[in-house]
């Protein structure tokens, strides 16, 4: 996932975006660079706005105002609290919008400027980057939360609650008369070097967090601002929710266990593996040897081992030719079994015999007729070796 800050003004677009390189959940690496610089292939391309340029309005839509007609409601409902015209600014909507105009009820809206918007994303679609999701940088929080950030000579302080967010006052001696910063339910977010100031203004501790850290905890926001001209397709959402599942599955905490588990049952399913091909190994050589030894057993003069069950099978051929006793490889063997697969009324022109091997020509068979395979059973292999050429002979070991 590659996260890109973008500026506040326009004009500072061509000093170059904070970026972060990011798994979903964490920093994997920081820096800042022209557009150009970033990478293409980066995975999801994630746009953070400044609080700054966001403002959160709350509407109260009446009944039936959902679909087509929400848009100009909303205009309607906005027209009069806005300084600029509705069409001049980009109104996006959170994820609950639709339910909420169905039925009617409060509706919290964020909306920045159009312009703004479409210039500082230019320099990113002229490199090449597809921007996939549009997300807020702060967002209101049902749980009131404090962020402190920059440093101590040029600070800001947004307090978010339900209702939007807030810009306290450069002063801490004011922040006392917003009650929200008492509750013990506060949250508070702070960047290194205004760590010591919030121990000191408010007496309680804050959670680290860098400017980088934000923008990668803001991309797991509900929020996502590209609607509108900025919208994507079906097949955009697909592709952004398989990603962002993939992304939570690798490296979110709560699904460590489970990455955890499956890496030991994949080990063990190749140790496993592993073991059951060492046993048939071991069982196959096994019965090598075995083989070996019952042919030097059997037949002293056998002295050098190469393919024992051929060996074998030559050995007791030759016994049965000194004892006059015919084998399955002789000339009478042979040609009955090919007998068995010859076709009714045709007749070879020719039939050659070499030890272990009958070779008939000027017929036509079929490799694949049902008594073909009867053969193999009697240890023999039948093969063509030319239009009307077919060898008979002993089947090669495997």
């Amino acid at each position: 996932m590659l996260l890109i800050a973008l500026p506040h003004s326009a004009n500072t677009t061509s000093a170059g975006y904070a970026h972060v390189h990011s798994g979903g959940h964490s920093v994997l690496r920081s820096a800042t660079g022209a557009a150009s610089t970033l990478s293409t292939h980066a995975g999801e391309v994630v746009a953070v706005l400044p609080y700054s340029r966001l403002a959160w309005l709350r509407v109260q839509l009446p009944p039936a105002s959902h679909g087509a007609r929400l848009p100009h409601v909303l205009h309607g409902l906005l027209e009069d609290r806005l300084l600029d015209e509705p069409q001049h600014l980009h109104i996006a909507l959170p994820p609950d919008a639709e339910r909420v105009a169905r039925t009617g009820g409060t509706l919290l809206v964020a909306v920045c400027d159009k312009q703004w918007l479409r210039d500082v994303l230019a320099p990113l679609q002229a490199a090449g980057l597809t921007v996939q999701r549009l997300v807020p940088e702060l967002s209101p929080s049902d749980t009131p939360l404090l962020h402190v950030m920059g440093e101590s000579e040029q600070s800001s302080s947004v307090f978010s609650h339900a209702d939007g967010l807030t810009l306290l006052p450069p002063n801490t001696a004011h922040w006392s008369a917003f009650a929200g910063l008492a509750t013990d339910t506060l949250q508070i977010h702070a960047e290194p070097a205004m760590v010591a100031r919030v121990q000191a203004t408010l007496q309680r501790q804050p959670l680290l967090q860098s400017a980088a850290q934000r923008w990668v905890q803001a991309s797991q926001s509900a929020w996502d601002l590209a609607q509108g001209e900025w919208a994507q397709g079906r097949a955009q959402h697909a592709q952004r929710q398989i990603q962002a599942a993939w992304q939570t599955l690798r490296h979110a905490p709560a699904w460590r266990p489970v990455r955890g588990g499956f890496t030991a049952l994949l080990v063990l399913h190749v140790v496993g593996l592993n073991a059951l091909a060492w046993r048939e190994r071991s069982e196959i050589n096994a019965q090598q040897v075995s083989l070996q030894s019952i042919l030097k057993n059997t037949f002293p003069a056998v002295t050098l081992v190469i393919d024992a069950p051929l060996q074998m099978q030559r050995e007791v051929d030759a016994l049965q030719q000194k004892t006059g006793i015919a084998s399955r490889t002789d000339f009478e063997p042979l040609l009955a079994a090919f007998a068995d697969v010859l076709p009714a009324g045709q007749t070879p022109s020719h039939i050659h015999f070499t030890p272990h091997s009958l070779r008939v020509q000027g017929v036509t068979l079929d490799a694949n007729a049902p008594s073909t395979p009867a053969l193999k059973t009697q240890g023999l292999q039948l093969r063509q070796d030319g239009n009307d050429t077919w060898v008979l002979q002993a089947e090669a070991a495997p």
